[in-house]
Order: C-alpha cells, then structure tokens, then sequence
C-alpha cells in the first residue's frame, strides 16, 4: 500500500538560518567549545587578579589634630601619612572630629584619624562603606602607629547592619538582579529570536520594563521585609532594581538584535566575568587594581551594589552616580535594539522574493 501526501508523516521545518545549517555542526561544535573555553578562562582571569593581592590604594583619610597639640601638627602627619611606600593614603587635614563625621557621612572621605596629645589616637572608619576599605585603614595604621610606639583605638562611625555581614548583601542582591536581567533577555533572544518590527520590539521592551518592576520589588521585598536585612528602604531600592534589572536587560537584547547569538557571551563577559569582580563587594574599589576600580561603578553589578549603600547607609548621597549609568545601559539598550530593528526593515527590497515571481514559479 502506498501512502497518499495527505497520509505521509509531518517534516519539521529546517530552518536554514541557523548556525548549523549554514556552517555545519562539526564547526558549531569546535566554535562552541572554544568559546566556553574563553569564557571559562575569562572568568579565572579577571576573578583572580581582581583578588589575589588586594593593596590599599588612595584611600581618602581626614587627619585632625586634638586639642594641646603644637599648631601644624596635622598637617605633618597628614605629609608623613602621604610618603607611606606605595601610596595607600590620600591624607587630608580636617579641622575638627564634627567635621570628619560630617565628611564621612557625605563620602567624602572613608576614615579619619584623630591625634591626641595624651592617651591612644582614634581611627574613625565607615565599614558601611566597604568592609575591605575598613580593614585596609587598620592595616595601615598599625603599621604607622607600631613604628612610633603609639596605639589607637578604632570607632566605626557608620557601621554595616546587624544583619548585613560585612556589608555584603548589597552586592548579593544587586548581582541576582542583573543575572535576571541579562538571563531573561538571553532567554527571549535564544527561543524567540530578535524582533523583526518596531511594533515587536516594543512588545519586548514592554516584558522587559514590566519584569524588571516585578523583579525589582521582590528582591527588595526579600531582603527588607523576609530577611530584615535593609528593613525601612523597601520603595527606594524597588526603583533602583527597576533600573538594574532594565538596563541589563535591555542593554543585553540591544546586543541581541545588533550581533545575534553572540550577545549572549558578551553579555556574560561584561556583567559576569568584569562586572561582578569590580563591583566593589568582597573588595572595595581602593584595594583591587585600577582598572577594575575605574570599571566597576560603570557597570550595572557595581551601579547597584553602590546604590545600595547609598540609599541603606548614607541617606542617598552618592546615587547620581549609580542611576546614571543605570540610565547610559537603558538608553544604549534601546538605541541598538530600536536601531537595529528599524534598519533591518530597511533593507533593499530585491532582498525578499517578489510576490509575483513567486506565483509564477509555484504554477
């Protein structure tokens, strides 16, 4: 018996434009295993020399010479505090303690050090600031203080919460809101595809923007309301969730729409293997080397991270900074993901077949 074509079993559509098909899957599979090598080796790389050798770094330090002391006092030490090998201080005189309380609050300065003409001197540190940076100041100054025969006492004027070890729960939400961010637009470009109109990439735009509002006033839900962690800051860490989860997101299908399947790797090169070492977590950004120092507040791991701190710690000092570079990825984001729509429906006509030479060919 023969099998009429209404009864011959259902082919599934080849798509010819995939990797496979235009390449091969022998020359998938060799392009795929050297480009997880990259990232892997990536990844060892940039996490390794971001942390094997943390050293102080330009650490901004108020000095403030207490009453009874020779006038000109703390200005000698700050110059003794400024010719340390290798520059681990940048000493500053302060006129009194209320003003260094005032400067650490205002971040401008991470920690002051306060002469006494009788009895230990103060090193007064700001660990909700960076935990590395605090324990950097002590390591310096038992160093100096050792080597004159004097002692200090420390005083941490803004402390981390109760519930916040070493002030790394910041870091930690702000990393599982980019890693929604970018995993969502990865998902939505592998399975979906990038858009093909204006009209869908609004749509896409639209998911991503409703998720990053959901997804940001859960992980704020979590960590004030659950866990107590940042309890009193629920609405101001929403909106800067938004922003990091948007911006990542958006940032990442922009590259979707611009490079294809590459924006995946990519994605995860900068938000991974260079956002998360430099975002100022585990290390501050005066004790890890200098390029992921200047990096790290430019990428959304680091803007949120920072911006946390800023709302938890410091009433909202230091986060403009944060929201701009939340609001440079949204807007890079959507000019490639709108660019790169608008300029695909822009391609010369004689690229897709004319409708009327396909009826010819059909008859």
């Amino acid at each position: 018996m023969t099998m009429t074509d209404s009864e011959s079993p259902t082919q599934a559509p080849v798509h010819h434009d995939s990797p496979v098909s235009k390449y091969g899957a022998p020359k998938v599979m060799v392009a795929l295993v050297f480009g997880v090598l990259l990232l892997q080796l990536g990844f060892i790389l940039s996490y390794v020399a971001a942390f094997h050798q943390p050293t102080p770094r330009d650490i901004e330090i108020g000095v403030v010479a207490a009453e009874g002391l020779p006038t000109g006092t703390d200005q000698q030490v700050a110059d003794r505090l400024d010719a340390i090998d290798g520059r681990p201080l940048r000493a500053r005189v302060v006129s009194d303690t209320a003003e260094a309380r005032r400067l650490l609050h205002d971040r401008e300065i991470q920690g002051a050090f306060v002469v006494n003409p009788v009895g230990p001197d103060t090193l007064i540190t700001a660990s909700a600031g960076g935990s590395s940076i605090s324990s950097a100041l002590e390591s310096v100054f038992a160093q100096v203080e050792n080597s004159q025969g004097r002692q200090f006492t420390v005083r941490d004027e803004i402390p981390v919460g109760a519930h916040d070890n070493r002030g790394l729960s910041g870091f930690y939400l702000a990393v599982g809101w980019v890693v929604g961010g970018y995993l969502l637009a990865a998902a939505i470009g592998l399975f979906i595809g990038a858009p093909r109109t204006l009209r869908q990439a609004s749509a896409h735009t639209a998911v991503l923007l409703g998720y990053a509002v959901l997804s940001g006033a859960l992980g704020a839900l979590i960590t004030t309301h659950v866990l107590g962690t940042f309890a009193g800051h629920w609405f101001p860490l929403w909106l800067l969730g938004t922003g990091v989860v948007f911006g990542t997101a958006v940032f990442t299908l922009g590259l979707r729409a611009s490079v294809g399947i590459l924006a995946v790797p990519l994605a995860i090169a900068v938000f991974v293997i260079l956002g998360n070492p430099s975002a100022g977590g585990a290390f501050g950004s005066n004790v890890i080397p200098a390029f992921y120092a200047a990096i790290g507040r430019w990428i959304t791991p680091g803007a949120g991270t920072e911006g946390i701190r800023s709302i938890v710690y410091f009433d909202d000092v230091g986060l403009g900074q944060p929201a701009l570079a939340l609001a440079l990825y949204s807007a890079v984001g959507l000019g490639l993901l709108f660019g790169f729509t608008a300029r695909r429906l822009r391609k010369p006509e004689s690229t897709t077949p004319r409708s009327d030479v396909v009826s010819d060919d059909a008859s």
